[in-house]
């Protein structure tokens, strides 16, 4: 929901990261990618991604982390020069150490300071919030 948010505010291209294999069972299967840094193969290629110079990553946060697939799609291409701002989901633990991990996987790219982290509970609910977000950081084509 947050990601087609930005997506409609910005006028920016959203491509959804996935698993090449389903879960089964997320619980454990998930856990145990984050727990032994599994980088599980994924779906999305992007041939175009020297295009753009601002890439939104958002992600939920499980144990404390961001789901295996998303460090596998930041090793996955070279962000020298460009600007990622995260967002994720939460159950109450913010972005967790997740900024610092972006950072190590990306050395060569600006993490932005202004990412959006928005509680579950409240994602239904943040229509506004995510709006605001997303025209401060003034990158609206609108």
């Amino acid at each position: 929901e947050v990601a087609t948010l930005i997506s409609e505010y910005t006028g920016g291209e959203m491509v959804e990261i996935q698993r090449t294999e389903a879960y089964g069972d997320l619980n454990e299967k998930a856990e145990a990618e984050i727990n032994d840094g599994v980088r599980p193969e994924i779906t999305m290629p992007i041939d175009n991604i020297d295009d753009y110079d601002t890439i939104f990553v958002g992600y939920p946060i499980w144990w404390n982390e961001a789901p295996a697939m998303i460090a596998s799609f930041l090793e996955n291409y070279d962000f020298e020069g460009k600007t990622i701002i995260p967002f994720n989901s939460h159950g109450g633990s913010g972005f967790s150490n997740t900024i610092e991990e972006i950072k190590e996987l990306q050395p060569d790219a600006n993490i932005s300071d202004e990412g959006l982290s928005i509680s579950r509970d409240k994602v239904a609910d943040s229509v506004q919030d995510v709006t605001d977000w997303a025209k401060s950081l003034d990158l609206s084509e609108k």
